[in-house]
């Protein structure tokens, strides 16, 4: 699954100036953009927007669950039969003003390595509790980055 957060980002910024991010148009117009990406369930709306927002906001079942009925109602999304939302044409055109510009460039290298060095300096800020129990998970992490490193060190070398 592609890391989608920098289009999010860029698009919630663009929203938020043109003053519409509160209240159900808010959180409607963010769940046509994450299914813009592809179909989702409830619950994975939820995640993800937890997600974006790095644990500060996560919308509750009370206002996701009646936001995707109205918005089936309205026809700008469909219910599948594996009970995932999809987004129509008609959802697609909703949001079409809000999508961010360049955003094709959101898979590249820079913008890769971009959004990884942002999500280390906000680990980098956390207190030392809140990362202990990912102890595992970072070390995979700094395998990974040393790999790479020594890859493009070699590299260096033959050239």
């Amino acid at each position: 699954m592609r890391d989608n957060r920098e289009d999010i980002r860029a698009f919630m910024r663009k929203f938020h100036r043109l003053g519409h991010f509160r209240g159900y148009g808010g959180l409607k117009l963010l769940v046509l953009y994450i299914l813009s990406e592809g179909p989702k369930n409830g619950a994975e709306l939820m995640d993800t927007i937890d997600m974006m927002s790095h644990g500060h906001w996560k919308p509750s079942p009370g206002s996701i669950y009646p936001l995707l009925s109205k918005a089936v109602d309205d026809n700008l999304i469909v219910k599948r039969v594996d009970r995932k939302y999809e987004l129509t044409d008609a959802g697609f055109e909703e949001i079409s003003m809000f999508k961010a510009e360049g955003s094709d460039k959101a898979g590249s290298i820079e913008s890769i390595l971009t959004e990884i060095d942002s999500n280390l300096s906000y680990l980098e800020d956390l207190a030392e509790e809140k990362l202990a129990p990912y102890v595992r998970i970072l070390e995979r992490i700094g395998v990974k980055i040393n790999r790479i490193n020594e890859t493009f060190k070699n590299s260096m070398k033959e050239a």
